[in-house]
């Protein structure tokens, strides 16, 4: 029985010391990429993005073993120690398999670097442009950067690695910045200026879930939050090459919001002057009806007045006549008298309606010419508040137009930064 017994003890402890190491091995093991050999070629993801006033165009082609090996469940295993510390990022980011990727980057950008006479400023933006233009879509797991730029997508974790490796591999000091409080995760950027975000060793911050400027921390979530909280700072490699135009977004951050709040100073007293010159017009607009009127009385006034004295015009050529025919003799003295006493009333009665008409075409004349008087004063004070509102409007245009292009072109810092300069208010 004992020479039974002793065989299965040894088995039972044979088997523990092996499960204990297996254990041991695999709170120690590190994440990563299994390739997966059953698929043979390569997967290409070609990127055309906006940067300064230009686009660029990259290509990226990956094994697509690594690709697949990286999305399989082995690959995506974490031990629970490296899920409390968080260096499993550190894993994710530098897997060997996905050199290749890096190097394929970081030739086209730094060709286009050389090309463009690019500083080392702007090779790290153009690099966060890259990054930043890939689509933002979140998952439950955790992605490989090589699975990022070849599904053209990517949540703030899986972008910030990929930008963290590339920054990295350019020699850039790049960390990866987790805000656990907040559920989020961006890059910081070494930097010696104020923008530095507070207790993380002197990185700014570099966000990456969409188009903005490097140090640039306003961002909100669509809670309305931003980030409050310190993050863990998880160093990927051992770059000494700083990010040095901070002083550069500061400025244009500050001249973002002067604008965004001067643009609703002069939103307001634009809708105030608008409902002015609205009232203003209307009153415009009576007096020209009432002129109008005034004007068509005149000219009926006129137009009487002109038939009365063609009418009376009419029979003092009656009378020429009846004087004509009297001399002549054709009629008698009696006759004539008796006709020119007749044509004489009717005349004397066409010359006073006549005056009459022109009295009150006079006094429709007076009304006109001081309610023109009036009118031209009151056209004056609109027109000096129509050029006032065209100014503020004008104001207020380029307020916006600077705006949007601070909102809308993160990716031309410097253009941006010369156009803040000379605006004649900065």
């Amino acid at each position: 029985m004992k020479k039974i017994i002793l065989p299965i003890l040894i088995a039972i402890i044979l088997i523990l010391i092996s499960c204990t190491g297996y254990y041991l091995f695999y709170l120690n093991s590190n994440p990563h990429i299994y390739p997966d050999d059953s698929y043979t070629g390569t997967l290409t993801a070609e990127y055309i993005f906006p940067f300064k006033d230009s686009t660029v165009t990259l290509a990226i082609s990956v094994p697509a073993s690594t690709y697949y090996g990286a999305g399989n469940a082995g690959s995506k295993t974490i031990p629970y120690t490296k899920i409390l510390t968080l260096e499993y990022y550190n894993n994710i980011i530098n897997d060997p398999l996905q050199e290749e990727m890096y190097a394929q980057i970081l030739d086209q950008t730094d060709t286009i670097k050389t090309s463009w006479s690019l500083t080392d400023d702007e090779y790290v933006e153009l690099l966060a442009t890259f990054v930043q233009s890939i689509n933002y879509s979140t998952k439950e797991t955790y992605r490989y950067p090589v699975e990022t730029v070849i599904d053209k997508y990517g949540d703030c974790d899986d972008k910030s690695m990929l930008l963290v490796g590339l920054l990295i591999r350019a020699g850039y000091d790049a960390v990866l910045l987790v805000f656990e409080e907040e559920s989020h995760a961006t890059v910081g950027i070494k930097t010696t200026d104020t923008t530095v975000y507070p207790d993380t060793g002197g990185y700014a911050i570099l966000e990456t879930t969409s188009y903005s400027y490097v140090t640039d921390r306003s961002f909100t979530f669509e809670d309305g939050t931003s980030l409050q909280s310190t993050p863990v700072v998880i160093t990927a490699g051992e770059g000494t090459k700083t990010y040095t135009a901070g002083y550069q977004i500061e400025a244009i951050l500050a001249y973002r919001d002067k604008a965004d709040e001067l643009i609703d100073q002069l939103s307001l007293t634009t809708v105030s002057n608008t409902d002015k010159l609205e009232i203003m017009e209307e009153t415009i607009t009576q007096y020209e009806n009432d002129l109008n009127s005034l004007a068509a009385l005149m000219d009926a006034k006129l137009s009487v007045y002109n038939s009365y004295i063609d009418q009376a015009n009419a029979i003092t050529a009656q009378q020429k006549k009846l004087n004509s025919d009297y001399n002549s003799n054709k009629i008698t003295y009696a006759e004539y008298v008796l006709q020119w006493d007749i044509l004489e009333a009717e005349h004397t009665e066409l010359l006073a309606a006549a005056d009459s008409a022109r009295d009150q075409y006079n006094a429709y004349h007076t009304e006109y010419e001081t309610l023109y008087a009036e009118y031209q004063t009151y056209f004056s004070t609109y027109t000096n508040a129509y050029a006032n509102y065209s100014s503020t409007v004008g104001e207020q245009n380029l307020y916006v137009d600077i705006y949007n292009i601070i909102i809308g072109e993160p990716y031309n810092r410097q253009y941006i930064y010369q156009t803040v300069m000379n605006s004649q208010d900065f």
